[in-house]
């Protein structure tokens, strides 16, 4: 065997490692993609379910008045409870389902960070929009169920207040720390996709 000849067969060796590293790499960046958009529709799938409810929401607190019509205070705590579901269900009128085989690298990662910016925008109308129909909505099935007025005695208005208060911030907090969660694993799939987006560039 000459020179020539085991030159050639170390370039066809060559090639086929080249070639071999090549697949892997593309399956690499193929697997991680997939895991972001996975990650990404999850989360995306969450919050627009959550938009829908809002309206599911708003029809319950318009049917509880039923329950209260006696009560004018109620009934305006209920419509407030509503409108306020229905604000929610506006304000997140851009959410909707996308077309992952379309979407290149760039354009899933802008689409992240769109979203992670608008959760992170609307997140404390979220958190005060639900407390609030909690409150709104409970203390009416409270009236309906024990016919317990917490407006008509000063002792039970402040101690109830205390436990709503309580509750409220317990709420807010438990929120904070899934919001916190799903912008985080959210900010790792944007930033995987950058650096592949960079390698495939480069």
């Amino acid at each position: 065997m000459n020179v020539d000849e085991i030159k050639n067969i170390w370039k066809n060796d060559m090639i086929t490692l080249e070639t071999r590293v090549k697949i892997n790499e593309d399956k690499i960046n193929q697997l991680e993609f997939n895991k972001a958009q996975s990650s990404f529709d999850k989360f995306l799938q969450i919050s627009i379910a959550g938009k829908n409810m809002a309206l599911v929401y708003a029809f319950i607190s318009i049917s509880l008045i039923i329950l209260v019509k006696d009560s004018a205070l109620y009934i305006a705590l209920l419509l407030l409870g509503a409108g306020l579901m229905v604000f929610s269900y506006f304000q997140h009128r851009v959410l909707k389902k996308i077309d992952y085989a379309s979407l290149s690298i760039v354009e899933l990662q802008k689409a992240i960070y769109k979203f992670r910016k608008h959760t992170a925008r609307t997140a404390i109308y979220d958190m005060s929009i639900v407390a609030a129909w909690f409150v709104t909505s409970g203390l009416a099935i409270m009236k309906w169920r024990k016919d317990f007025d917490i407006f008509e005695n000063s002792t039970d208005l402040s101690s109830s207040t205390i436990v709503i208060g309580i509750l409220i911030v317990t709420m807010v907090i438990f929120s904070k720390i899934i919001y916190k969660n799903y912008d985080t694993k959210l900010k790792e799939s944007e930033d995987n996709l950058a650096a592949i987006n960079k390698f495939e560039t480069e």
